[in-house]
């Protein structure tokens, strides 16, 4: 061993000397004074002797007591309520003997009410001392672990409402600028799962609002603070998709944590998709808008078809059998138009409702099918009526022999397509063009330039009349909505 070492172990020894010295000076800590220690522990303590007497317990224990703390002096047997006693018996033998124990268990106390409970049972002594008893540490844990369950139910019941509900549930910190917690279905609403919410911060969530609706959420922030918790404030924005596209959403949020001057600094919301609705509400109020504007000219139509049907009937019973067929043929077409929610209609249908009337055996028709806007399905509709309602009176409907013909085209031409639409009467009475023009023919004439912005040539040919319409063509989609 060098000198160094030598050195240092004497100077370990002088201290070590010196501290048995000061400790041997000190007076020794009585029992007595060890277990007023423990009077005011929240958990229980049991001491025991090795003769299975009652050394000591404390008030935390009295619970578990037959007797009243501390017990001094009694019998363990009689001292401990019976349930208790039981479990105690193998982990005292065991602590008599040098080994210490530990359990969780459901017993009774005292009183027969069950309680969990975790104890600890100790030797006391040992090593150089003899062991001369026990000590048991009771913890008594029923409320922890009743509170443990109610928080893993209220997260299991959390969790249920997550999975079920449409919405997507966040609370948002304004001091971290970000959410604090995010669930739901938060993926249907912003397009961004829960976890790429809370990981994208607040950063992510101001690039998915739509800049017109940030000072929005300022407005409803000043509300939430100065209204009482639990008032709730709701208020409708745009949130970005992944696609760039835009969606409407209904965002709902109460107070859920105020700082010392009362100003709300985190809010609790569930927020909705209604983009669906929202477009619903602007087809519906664009859908009124046209029906408004279609009862107008509709009723403009009425009119203008009894004054000319006044001006050219010669009797009442021609005037109200002229005016009823005019009337049934608009309100055949609006019924197609209806049925497409005045969206339009295809050219076949058009035709076939406009001569649903008359001999179908008779009238040949022919062509593609094609979709027009509500104006031009109405104007063709008509036109079309006037044109078989004077051949069943004057032409190739009017005998047994005669029959027409319908045909069309499309024909390309410039920056749309063009229809071209031919009515062709044949075996009918020989024909005799008209000293002066009707309502029919200016029906057919100005009603296809004014709402087909087309033209219509009506040909007074002597084997049978001929109708060519011509009009440029625009396709109509289903309504849209940006």
């Amino acid at each position: 061993m060098s000198d160094e070492l030598r050195s240092e172990n004497a100077r370990l020894a002088a201290r070590v000397a010196e501290l048995e010295a000061q400790l041997a000076a000190k007076p020794p800590i009585d029992r007595a004074s060890l277990y007023r220690m423990t009077d005011n522990a929240p958990w229980g303590v049991l001491a025991v002797n090795s003769d299975g007497g009652v050394d000591y317990a404390n008030p935390a224990f009295q619970r578990w007591m037959m007797r009243p703390v501390p017990a001094t002096g009694e019998r363990l047997a009689d001292a401990i309520c019976p349930p208790l006693l039981a479990r105690l018996e193998a982990p005292l033998a065991g602590a008599l003997g040098g080994e210490a124990h530990q359990a969780e268990l459901s017993v009774e106390d005292a009183a027969g009410e069950r309680r969990d409970a975790r104890i600890f049972v100790v030797p006391r002594g040992g090593g150089r001392n003899a062991v001369t008893g026990a000590v048991v540490s009771l913890y008594d844990v029923t409320d922890t672990q009743a509170l443990d369950r109610t928080v893993r139910e209220n997260e299991a019941r959390l969790s249920h409402i997550n999975a079920v509900a449409p919405t997507a549930n966040y609370i948002y910190d304004f001091q971290a600028g970000g959410p604090a917690w995010a669930a739901g279905r938060a993926e249907g609403v912003y397009g961004y799962s829960a976890v790429e919410l809370m990981a994208g911060g607040g950063e992510l969530i101001r690039s998915l609002i739509h800049p017109d609706d940030f000072p929005k959420i300022a407005e409803r922030l000043k509300r939430l603070t100065a209204g009482a918790d639990g008032d709730v404030q709701e208020f409708e924005l745009r949130v970005r998709r992944r696609d760039g596209g835009y969606r409407w959403v209904l965002d709902r949020a109460v107070a859920f944590e105020r700082n010392a001057e009362g100003r709300v600094i985190k809010t609790l919301s569930a927020a909705l998709d209604i983009d669906e609705r929202k477009r619903a509400e602007e087809r519906r109020t664009l859908l009124i808008n046209e029906l408004n504007h279609r009862v107008k000219n509709t009723l403009a139509s009425v009119q203008s078809i009894a004054r000319q049907t006044l001006r050219s009937a010669h009797t009442p019973e021609e005037m109200v059998e002229i005016f009823t067929g005019r009337l049934m043929a608009l309100a055949s077409a609006h019924d197609v138009l209806t049925r497409e929610n005045w969206e339009g209609a295809g050219l076949w249908k058009i035709v076939e409702v406009a001569l649903a009337p008359f001999d179908a055996a008779r009238v040949l028709r022919g062509g593609p099918d094609v979709r027009l806007d509500a104006r031009a399905a109405l104007a063709l509709g008509m036109a079309l009526h006037e044109l078989a309602t004077n051949a069943s009176k004057y032409g190739a409907l009017s005998n047994e022999a005669g029959q027409v013909r319908v045909s069309w085209e499309i024909r390309a031409g410039g920056p749309a397509s063009v229809l071209a639409l031919e009515w062709r009467e044949e075996g009918g009475p020989a024909v005799v063009p008209p000293k002066r023009r009707g309502f029919g023919s200016r029906l057919l004439t100005q009603g296809v330039r004014s709402e087909l912005g087309g033209s219509a040539d009506v040909e007074f040919a002597p084997g049978g009349v001929v109708c060519r319409i011509t009009a440029p063509l625009e396709t109509t989609p289903i309504l849209a909505l940006a």
